[in-house]
């Protein structure tokens, strides 16, 4: 109950932040606000994945439940990495709605506290699974970018921006943006790969499993896409193969955890 109430608290600080940036576009001084309450969001669903860990004697996102609500918290984080780097707060109205819906998302699955197996503890598996997930939150946020980028170019080349889209960074910067994004999933998913098979040569016979082949699939797609953004690809070309890698994503961390594989379900 104590980890509800948290959750619920994380969502309306969420919640304030998107309405805070949505004034931003409006009034710069209220959007500088909405960074601050984002922060008080992650600390508090923070606190809520430490409760789900202590009820289930592991960490947190073994389960459907644990594993949406760090995903929410991780696309928090990295919305927050691309502020850090960038300074542009007019994407937040368009990023931070994810964070509340995963977050909300997490609090309405059901949450089953079970016994934990060997292979689900210990560091290495933790840092495995949250950069998997850091990874994927990034791309999420590639993804949102490149919707964008896309609207964004088609109401320009209509000559109808409106206020709304007036607002907004210009399309060389939305494209920095997401490189930013696709570089930080690239690494943080290429990185939990190289732990999530040195984990798996402990408990497992062979790393033959479908949910290791689709991210290796995946890491060769963005490898793909920012080794032709460096090499002058630029647009919309980008911007479509990021939406098509979001699509790998979406199938691995959906369809492939559910039904393809036996090793890396929520359990």
């Amino acid at each position: 109950m104590h980890g509800q109430l948290l959750g619920w608290l994380a969502v309306l600080a969420y919640l304030a932040a998107e309405a805070l940036a949505i004034a931003g576009l409006f009034r710069s001084r209220a959007g500088a606000a909405a960074p601050a309450a984002l922060a008080v969001g992650l600390v508090l669903q923070f606190e809520d994945l430490h409760v789900r860990a202590r009820a289930l004697g592991s960490v947190p996102y073994r389960t459907l439940a644990g594993s949406m609500s760090l995903f929410g918290w991780m696309l928090a984080v990295a919305y927050l990495m691309l502020l850090f780097r960038h300074r542009e707060r007019s994407i937040g109205p368009f990023l931070i709605p994810f964070v509340v819906l995963f977050s909300v998302a997490a609090l309405l699955v059901p949450f089953p506290p079970s016994s934990p197996r060997p292979d689900t503890q210990g560091p290495l598996f933790a840092l495995h699974v949250t950069l998997a997930i850091l990874g994927y939150a990034a791309f999420t946020l590639s993804f949102v970018l490149s919707v964008l980028y896309l609207v964004q170019s088609r109401q320009i080349r209509r000559a109808r921006t409106g206020l709304l889209f007036a607002r907004l960074p210009a399309l060389e910067a939305i494209g920095r943006l997401n490189r930013t994004a696709v570089s930080i999933g690239l690494t943080s998913l290429l990185v939990s790969v190289v732990f999530g098979a040195l984990w798996a040569q402990r408990f497992w016979t062979s790393l033959a499993d479908a949910k290791i082949l689709w991210a290796v699939f995946t890491v060769a797609v963005y490898g793909f896409l920012l080794w032709m953004d460096r090499r002058g690809w630029k647009g919309q070309r980008v911007a479509l193969l990021s939406i098509a890698g979001f699509g790998l994503v979406l199938f691995s961390y959906t369809v492939v955890n559910i039904y393809l594989t036996r090793a890396h379900t929520f359990r």
